[in-house]
């Protein structure tokens, strides 16, 4: 079993898993051959007996109906064994209590199903088809659906697999039935034989045993037949009815214990169930995150590649712009340095002038003191003041 992704596995099981009751033929036929060999090897001490005259000298029949007997009887000693495995594997409590069958896409369930398709017995197959179709539908529905359709499925492949050791039941008693007739021929030869050549005792005699021995044959072919065909029908009947009844107890497991656990579909949509169907869905029709990575990746080192040679290209640009940037701001500081040592030397020479001509002032003040000094005092101006100040 498959599922979708790197994990692949089929959620529904194959013809092969829906024939695990079906008998292998050759097996069935190498086995009889073997019985049958056994059988006559057992019988061989004992054959001057009622028993060994009854296989070894009546015929060609009896070989063929002992080897059809045996045919039903290895037949039905598979299907026995294969039945009791099936029935005994019915009686275990395998599904478990604590997995929540609410949420169809759950890995919980997911687990189950996957594990139940690997088990290789009827039941478990039978019910990881049926939880397949709840997962793959959501609806209970479904899922009862298929168990029914599965149901009529395995009725009618059992029924069609007993055809074949019917057919053989049915052709041991024919076989029976030739070997009588030719017994009879023999018998009615042997008699008209006899009244030809009834002149003698002795040839009397050898006429009746003639005619006996062919009665014999008749009677003795028949008898293993019959006898045979009701030993071998008896158990296939059982064998029948064991099959039958572990296939309604299958489907009584699956009706009472299964679907009863799955969640009815409504028609409303709760908000996770919308979640989970689009998340299910973005997981199934959307390329895979490593699908979309990959372009985007190689798009980025194209990108990154061609980002890297423009970059160069305009840090180039930048750098020659810086280059003559560089050059003018050194011109300017050039212009400017001579510029300020001008006015430095302009400065000085102001300074210079200011400084003589503060000098000159102070020494006119220094003059004019004493005469500031005496004019403020009060006096009477003579002549002389005003030679002094004119002076002055």
């Amino acid at each position: 079993m498959k599922a979708k992704g790197t994990d692949q596995y089929l959620l529904t099981s194959g013809d092969y898993e829906r024939k695990k009751l079906d008998v292998n033929l050759w097996l069935v036929l190498a086995l009889a051959l073997g019985l049958a060999i056994v059988i006559y090897a057992i019988a061989f001490p004992f054959k001057t007996s009622f028993l060994g005259i009854l296989l070894y000298e009546r015929g060609l029949t009896q070989y063929l109906v002992v080897y059809l007997a045996t045919i039903v009887l290895s037949l039905i000693v598979i299907k026995l064994v294969k039945l009791r495995q099936e029935v005994s594997f019915l009686r275990k409590q395998w599904l478990p209590e604590l997995i929540n069958f609410d949420n169809p896409r759950s890995p919980d369930l997911l687990s189950l199903q996957k594990n139940l398709a690997k088990k290789d017995r009827l039941l478990a197959i039978r019910c990881s088809r049926v939880i397949a179709a709840y997962i793959q539908s959501g609806s209970r529905k479904a899922a009862t659906e298929l168990a029914l359709d599965d149901s009529t499925f395995y009725l009618s492949a059992s029924e069609s697999s007993y055809t074949f050791p019917r057919i053989l039941v049915w052709a041991i008693p024919l076989l029976g039935f030739i070997g009588t007739v030719i017994g009879i021929s023999r018998a009615v030869n042997g008699f008209s034989g006899f009244l030809e050549q009834s002149g003698e005792i002795e040839q009397i005699k050898e006429g009746i045993g003639a005619v006996t021995s062919g009665l014999a044959v008749a009677f003795d072919t028949t008898l293993l037949a019959l006898l045979l065909s009701v030993l071998v029908m008896i158990p296939l009947v059982l064998v029948e009815r064991i099959e039958s009844r572990l296939l309604l107890g299958i489907d009584i497991f699956i009706s009472e214990n299964l679907i009863p656990r799955f969640r009815e579909q409504s028609d409303k949509f709760d908000e996770s169930t919308i979640k989970l169907s689009v998340g299910q869905a973005i997981e199934e029709y959307l390329p895979s995150p490593q699908k979309l990575i990959e372009p985007a990746h190689d798009y980025a080192q194209q990108a990154a590649k061609s980002l890297a040679e423009n970059f160069m290209g305009e840090l180039e640009k930048v750098q020659q712009f810086n280059n003559k940037l560089i050059e003018q701001i050194e011109q300017i500081n050039k212009i400017t340095i001579e510029e300020r040592s001008q006015f430095l030397s302009v400065l000085e020479e102001q300074l210079k002038v200011n400084r003589e001509l503060s000098d000159s002032m102070i020494k006119e003040i220094h003059t004019l003191k004493p005469l500031l000094e005496k004019l403020s005092k009060p006096r009477l101006i003579t002549f002389a003041d005003t030679e002094d100040l004119s002076e002055g």
